[in-house]
């Protein structure tokens, strides 16, 4: 008899398992929803900025650093964190990450200068690159197999769940206290889930011996650094930002360099050689580009308007109600229609309801029903770029998948927020609205990408290489099975029937012969006794 789970482990009742399962879905959900809480609290701090004497003499482009601050070392540090989470502990690496994300906070709620701030913005967003990987590797460590598929949509599903939350109260904050308070609530939420995780077990460690690539890791980050300066300064250095894209492919460069010799990179080569993860990035690149841009353009919108904060919190309020709803139906239904069909259809929702805003003179019925398209739309898109990202890579590869689909996200959230804020203060349209309008039309434009890529790999469906290595051995061995069955039933068919004889009785002295086994569709093909 096999021994129970509670036994293997060494657990004699199933009450604290029970227990470490609650916390664990609970932490994990804190997490994902503290990140993209603080995400949702930076847009909207960006918006009062803009239109308070605070930052009104700032231009975006310097503003918007408050969200790339935090997203490059996310984006960067993500692998090694993961891999820091498997060697150190990740229950360790989990309470590392929210004591720096909580500090970064309090930083962000308490210093002045406005340097200080964006280095306490880039100490969170290292905490928050700690969290990610730590919180989602005891989610897939600890809990069963067979709860670990509600576990992950838990965990995903939540950051729209801190979206809807920070912009329903973050509006209150920004609206009756200061814009840095607007980062409180996080800061309290990460004290809770630091306290939580004495409650977690400690987690798996992984047997295998040697440091991350911190090197490749810190080159990447400041690659993505240039490049993001180098498109928030486009309009206002000119030239010079040629000087900036040449440093930023060096430096990248760098970092692919340490990834060819490193026994454990900051970027995973091997996956980059699957063409099905190379679409899947890039699907989740246009996706980060596409939803944090908008996630920006929505409440300067609103602002330049007139609207107070609370009412505007309350007109993005249902995009985030339908991001988390759709999100749930999109996650039952991507095994029918697949991860490229959410794509496509999620971009044409967003790329639709840009357009319908576009033709807009305010907000109306049209506005409203408009917002809601959107989160539909970025609803659909999120569960889809995961499951094309991540399923793109062998099972022993999972784990480099989502850190890597979640860095793609990242870095097209800080370019794409970079975009929209140069368009903003530089308009290419003519009219009172001349530069949201262009920044929606560059919503647009990525929401068109993302759908041609989805469009394309439906299309045009081609197996992945590394899958034909594994189905041409499998049909080799299905035919010769069937080819050896038919000779085993012709050989039956030839071959005379053996003559049957009586049993005998063997007298009792003798020792007893086995019995003969039943002959099988391959007795045919044994030799025969005349």
């Amino acid at each position: 008899m096999r021994s129970s789970p509670a036994a293997v482990g060494g657990t004699s009742t199933a009450g604290p398992s029970r227990r470490h399962g609650v916390m664990l879905r609970l932490v994990g959900a804190g997490v994902m929803l503290t990140v993209m809480a603080d995400t949702t609290a930076t847009t909207l701090a960006v918006g009062v900025l803009r239109y308070t004497p605070a930052g009104s003499g700032m231009p975006l482009g310097d503003l918007v650093w408050l969200t790339s601050a935090a997203f490059i070392p996310i984006a960067a540090l993500l692998a090694t964190a993961g891999r820091w989470a498997d060697l150190f502990g990740r229950r360790r690496v989990l309470a590392v990450g929210l004591v720096v994300f909580v500090l970064g906070g309090i930083a962000t709620v308490t210093v002045e200068p406005w340097s200080y701030v964006l280095a306490a913005r880039a100490v969170q967003g290292a905490g928050a690159a700690a969290m990610i990987p730590a919180s989602l590797g005891l989610l897939l460590g600890e809990l069963p197999e067979s709860q670990r598929r509600g576990a992950i949509a838990l965990w995903s599903s939540a950051s729209g769940l801190g979206c809807l939350l920070m912009q329903a109260g973050g509006g209150w904050l920004a609206a009756t206290a200061d814009w840095r308070l607007l980062f409180a609530p996080d800061v309290v939420i990460g004290v809770v889930l630091l306290i939580a995780c004495a409650a977690l077990p400690p987690g798996k460690r992984a047997a295998a011996k040697g440091v991350p690539d911190v090197l490749g890791a810190w080159l990447l980050a400041a690659g993505i650094a240039v490049i993001v300066l180098a498109i928030s300064k486009a309009m206002a250095w000119g030239l010079d930002v040629v000087w900036l894209a040449v440093a930023a492919l060096a430096l990248i460069g760098g970092a692919l360099a340490q990834a060819r010799h490193h026994r454990m990179p900051a970027i995973d080569l091997a996956l980059w050689r699957r063409p099905r993860f190379v679409w899947g990035w890039l699907a989740t690149w246009c996706f980060g580009a596409l939803s944090y841009g908008l996630l920006t353009v929505q409440p300067l919108y609103l602002l330049h308007l007139g609207y107070p904060m609370l009412e505007v919190a309350m007109w993005l309020t249902p995009t985030s109600v339908a991001v988390v709803v759709t999100s749930f139906v999109a996650g039952r239904l991507v095994k029918r229609v697949g991860p490229y069909g959410l794509i496509y259809t999620g971009s044409l929702l967003c790329g639709g309801a840009c357009v319908l805003v576009l033709t807009q003179a305010g907000p109306t019925i049209w506005g409203l029903i408009a917002s809601v398209v959107v989160g539909m739309g970025v609803g659909a898109l999120a569960p889809g770029t995961s499951v094309a990202t991540t399923l793109a890579a062998h099972p022993h590869q999972y784990a480099s998948a989502v850190g890597a689909g979640t860095m793609a996200r990242m870095v097209g959230g800080a370019v794409g927020v970079a975009v929209v804020s140069v368009v903003i203060d530089h308009p290419f349209m003519t009219g009172p609205f001349a530069g949201l309008a262009g920044a929606l039309a560059m919503c647009v434009a990525f929401s068109v990408l993302s759908g041609a890529i989805a469009l394309t790999k439906i299309t045009r469906l081609r197996p992945d290489p590394g899958d034909e290595m594994i189905k041409v051995p499998r049909r080799l061995l299905l035919e010769l099975r069937m080819t050896l069955a038919t000779v085993a039933a012709e050989a039956d068919a030839l071959l005379p029937a053996e003559p049957r004889t009586p049993p005998m009785v063997p007298p009792r002295d003798s020792v007893p012969r086995p019995r003969a086994a039943d002959p099988g569709p391959l007795a045919g093909t044994r030799g025969h006794t005349n």
